[in-house]
């Protein structure tokens, strides 16, 4: 009876150990795809040579989610240089709303010589 019990109170544990393994494996998976999203979209602001005015907002489906970027320029000491954070956030396409923040980059745009 006493081995039984011993046996049940690990398999209790063993049960929350795997548990937590496989969210935390969701999460960065989730968190690799956010990054991979927010670096392509900093690749296209360079290679269209797009100079943020304030904030922009859309919504793309890549790696198989549907994500919000939020963008938003800051002026730098350079007139012709621009400090961008990219926000990526999960979007849930059934409510229509933002579920959560995934990842933030910060990058610097140089503007296009004409």
């Amino acid at each position: 009876m006493v081995a039984l019990a011993i046996f049940a109170t690990a398999a209790i544990a063993f049960t929350k150990v795997a548990m937590q393994y496989t969210q935390a494996t969701s999460n960065a998976i989730l968190r690799t795809k956010a990054q991979f999203v927010a670096l392509n979209e900093v690749a296209l602001m360079e290679v269209n040579q797009e100079w943020l005015q304030g904030t922009q907002s859309k919504q793309v489906t890549q790696q198989g989610e549907t994500w919000q970027i939020d963008k938003s320029a800051q002026s730098t000491i350079s007139p012709n240089v621009q400090r961008i954070e990219v926000q990526v956030s999960l979007f849930n396409a059934e409510t229509g709303k933002v579920e959560s923040g995934v990842t933030h980059v910060v990058f610097f745009n140089p503007k296009a010589k004409a």
